[in-house]
């Protein structure tokens, strides 16, 4: 077989798992709608598109040489056949072992490409006896087992890589409905095309936020020569924006999907748990036609299942529990979505089972230190509700590979997080819990507000701002050696940001009359206020990823550009509220101040001179966090300007950088008699014996390799220097 041919025969098998997927959901769908539809004449019209969609899988693993897939088919085919005849009513066992048919199913379409199989032949043999037995009216023994295939890296299952206009599919839960079909005039694209295309469009952000930034420096000169050309650039200016923001929104529509691409998995999740804890379950679903991102929604699929896993353990009660509180037998589960704005969705999850148990909630809590009892006696139903969210908080007695181990609810909180959506509970003991997730519509342009702490800027993503506030020393209470702040009659944890981040602070005069800066975050059901020292308004760009060296950087999910070409970076909502949590005693409100005096004598002050942003980055963060004030400089020249202005302990520089290399300016630094003492540290990826005699004939102190750079040595150099 030639290379080309080969080609082609990969590209109709992606086609055909791309087809195949559809048609197997088609077909779960259509035996949910039978099974709670199952007499003539209503059922007709889902017996004979369910017959059509085992047909058409049929056929299109035949034009695949999927032999086996083909075959199971062809079984399944024969027992609808019979169904659509009128002769073969189809019961409760039946239904079990046509389910057991589709999983095996699923099995195999994942499989598809893989050389090993977990389907042996003599479990297809067997699976196709029971539907051979089924079609000729005997009684099939007890559906049989099979392993199922290990899940992807990601724990989930992707959804099929395509965009396409398509018209939502409404799922026949309560009554069956006409199903139907996608528009033909569609084009299918791979999202990675998309993607990248996406990415291209989202680069136009600076040039945006660059062109704003130039008008707003020559505004400031005030020069009437050039005012004529000012107003053209605004107007250009506003008309660019508006392309770039019209170009983005087209492109992000094509990527909205359905949520029921999302939600046509939970009938046969919501069957298959019913029977597992024998509850009987009523399922409604309702605006299944709104769309959101793609990309979110297959975030949102891990999410979604530990919810209504969470809903059928935990707060449906067992029909003889329901019975004698008076309630229905059948449990409800009711997922809604409903359009919040022309920006967000709310995706609503609720039951009507017994509601969250605060006493069981707080008790997990205590057991795992994550509270004191006399903590917990003061805590608001919205605070206790919020602890499920935290590793290893479970209500469950007896754990299973359902639930019982604490991590199920801590994952939809990460989850949702990191989406830049929102959760919310709302629990009524003995009537029900309701799980309110808020999601933007669109992965969108990042927006976020900027602020200062110390010398250094981070921007704090809107996603996760409640609000901004200015609040007296006099409004802070200390309650068990922590500060608080009291807002709506609600007490919320107050913090320094720069304590959070290992920033050193410095002594702070007494001045009762400044007010202090608050920035309110809040994530799932907890709120902190973070004191900041300046705020400097709202800014839109593009999240760029810092590398594979500050993957475990704590705190900072990426960097963005400012205007100006400044690099700034983005603070993690989800790890920033987590570490503020950890801090026990918070600085006494006494030494709060939003002014500034000088460090005290025992902070050392260190210059960091790095072309590259990355490693600028990392070097800063080493060194903070063991104590030290960090200024950056991103070459030799813009270090030496630093030197000539402030005063600094101590310098570690790169060697190859532009304007002006590490080895000139350590050379520079030794001329110049008011800088000549101070200690310089090269860190670099030279390493030959030339390079090293280089560095000590310019006056460095020490050279370390990047090469063999670790963290320790870094630190005992300044240690030793210093």
């Amino acid at each position: 077989m030639d290379k080309k041919q080969e080609a082609f025969l990969l590209e109709l098998l992606n086609d055909f798992k791309i087809e195949a997927s559809e048609h197997h959901q088609a077909i779960i769908n259509g035996l949910i709608a039978l099974e709670k539809n199952p007499l003539l004449p209503v059922a007709q019209p889902l017996i004979e598109t369910t017959f059509r969609e085992i047909h058409s899988l049929k056929g299109a693993a035949r034009a695949v040489n999927q032999l086996e897939i083909e075959r199971l088919c062809q079984t399944m085919e024969s027992v609808f056949h019979k169904v659509k005849d009128g002769v073969l009513p189809l019961s409760s066992a039946h239904f079990d072992i046509l389910y057991q048919a589709t999983d095996m199913l699923d099995v195999m379409l994942r499989e598809v490409e893989n050389k090993e199989k977990s389907i042996t032949a003599n479990m297809l043999s067997q699976m196709m006896k029971r539907l051979e037995m089924i079609i000729m009216g005997k009684m099939s023994p007890q559906p049989m087992d099979f392993p199922t295939p290990p899940p992807p890296p990601n724990r989930e299952q992707k959804m099929p890589e395509i965009v396409s206009e398509q018209v939502p599919v409404t799922l026949p839960i309560s009554e069956p409905k006409e199903i139907q079909y996608a528009s033909k005039d569609t084009v299918r694209i791979t999202t990675a095309k998309l993607g990248t295309l996406l990415r291209e469009a989202e680069e136009f952000i600076s040039v945006k936020a660059t062109l704003g930034y130039y008008i707003r420096e020559i505004q400031k000169q005030q020069n009437q020569k050039i005012s004529a050309i000012l107003r053209e650039m605004d107007q250009f200016h506003r008309s660019v924006s508006r392309m770039i923001d019209d170009l983005l929104l087209d492109i992000k529509t094509t990527l909205l999907y359905p949520f029921s691409t999302l939600l046509e998995i939970v009938p046969k999740i919501v069957r298959d748990l019913g029977k597992e804890y024998n509850k009987e379950i009523n399922l409604i679903i309702q605006g299944g036609e709104i769309e959101i991102d793609r990309r979110i929604l297959e975030e949102l699929k891990d999410p979604m299942i530990h919810l209504i896993r969470n809903c059928i353990d935990h707060g449906i009660e067992t029909q003889q529990v329901r019975k004698k509180a008076g309630k229905s037998s059948a449990g409800i589960l009711e997922i809604k979505i409903r359009q919040e704005s022309g920006n967000h969705v709310v995706l609503s999850i609720h039951d009507d089972g017994a509601g969250i148990d605060r006493e069981k909630v707080v008790q997990s809590a205590i057991k795992m230190g994550i509270l004191r009892k006399e903590a917990a006696e003061k805590m608001t139903d919205r605070e206790v509700n919020g602890l499920i969210f935290r590793s290893g908080i479970s209500t469950s007695p007896f754990i299973t590979d359902i639930s019982g181990r604490g991590l199920g609810m801590a994952i939809v909180g990460e989850k949702v997080a990191k989406l830049g959506g929102n959760i919310a509970i709302v629990s009524v003991p003995g009537q029900g819990t309701t799980f309110l997730i808020t999601l933007p519509v669109t992965i969108s342009n990042f927006r976020g507000i900027l602020v200062k702490v110390n010398e250094s800027f981070f921007i704090i993503p809107t996603t996760g701002v409640e609000r901004a506030i200015r609040i007296s020393k006099n409004e802070i209470q200390t309650v068990e050696s922590k500060q608080i702040l009291l807002l709506n009659n609600e007490s919320v944890a107050l913090v320094k940001l720069g304590d959070v981040l290992g920033i050193p602070s410095r002594k702070g005069k007494k001045n009762e009359e400044i007010p202090l800066q608050v920035l309110i975050l809040s994530m799932g059901q907890k709120r902190i206020g973070f004191i900041i020292d300046e705020v400097h308004g709202e800014q839109e760009g593009m999240i760029k990823d810092m590398g594979p060296q500050l993957v475990h950087v704590k705190n900072i999910t990426g960097v963005t550009l400012l205007g100006n070409g400044q690099v700034i970076p983005i603070l993690n909502i989800d790890e920033l509220m987590e570490s503020a949590t950890r801090i026990s005693i918070v600085q006494p409100a006494e030494e709060i101040s939003g002014e500034e005096e000088a460090i005290e004598h025992h902070q050392k002050y260190i210059l960091v001179a790095e072309d590259s942003i990355t490693l600028r980055l990392l070097l800063k963060n080493i060194i903070e966090s063991d104590g030290y004030l960090v200024k950056t400089a991103i070459d030799g020249m813009d270090a030496f300007q630093l030197l000539k202005n402030e005063v600094f302990d101590l310098v570690v520089s790169d060697v190859e950088m532009p304007r002006m290399n590490g080895f000139e300016l350590t050379a520079k630094i030794r001329k110049d008699k008011t800088l000549t003492e101070t200690p310089v540290i090269l860190v670099t990826a030279l390493d030959t014996a030339e390079d090293r005699q280089r560095g000590m004939e310019s006056g460095a102190n020490a050279y370390i390799v990047k090469g063999s750079f670790e963290q320790s040595n870094l630190l005992e150099t300044i240690h030793r220097l210093i």
